[in-house]
């Protein structure tokens, strides 16, 4: 074999191996899109403890914002929202104050009837009692309120702002 021959077959060897590696990558790409799929259908529930959150604020028969109006009956910085335990002692529930939109969100506990008590201010204590049920149409199955009364009497919901009113 002389060196031209020996050229040409380590060419043509270097030309295959170009053809196996096209294709080899080729197949890498299709088994990697083959084995990629939606996650659509994928829901990803939280593992962590996330409470229920009620959405709520006040108006007066007319109408009238009882918290967050330019002189509010019940201004929110003296609000108290809170739970008797079986002790008969005071356990303070976590809330916010929404001025932008309106609204108080207290978060609750997961369970389908709970009762807590909002104090407007001194005096004048609400008892609220809530019903909550499992959502079966959500994925996670997480509870959703379904009932909030304010001492026996059903608040209404608006399901556009999702905020619960109260009348006083």
């Amino acid at each position: 074999m002389n060196k031209s021959d020996s050229f040409i077959t380590t060419k043509n060897k270097f030309i295959q191996m170009k053809k196996y590696l096209k294709l080899f990558l080729l197949s890498l790409v299709f088994i990697t899109v083959g084995a990629c799929k939606s996650n659509d259908d994928n829901v990803y529930c939280a593992e962590i403890y996330i409470p229920m959150v009620s959405n709520i604020n006040y108006l007066n028969e007319n109408g009238k914002d009882l918290i967050f109006s330019d002189n509010p009956l019940y201004p929110a910085e003296g609000i108290k929202i809170y739970k008797i335990a079986p002790n008969d002692q005071h356990i303070s529930l976590s809330f916010t104050i929404n001025r932008r939109q309106k609204f108080i969100a207290v978060n609750l506990e997961k369970m389908e009837n709970g009762t807590f008590y909002i104090q407007l201010k001194p005096g004048v204590i609400d008892r609220i009692n809530y019903t909550a049920k499992i959502d079966e149409a959500d994925p996670c199955r997480d509870y959703k309120l379904t009932d909030l009364k304010q001492n026996d009497k059903s608040g209404q919901y608006d399901k556009k702002t999702q905020v619960w009113t109260l009348k006083k």
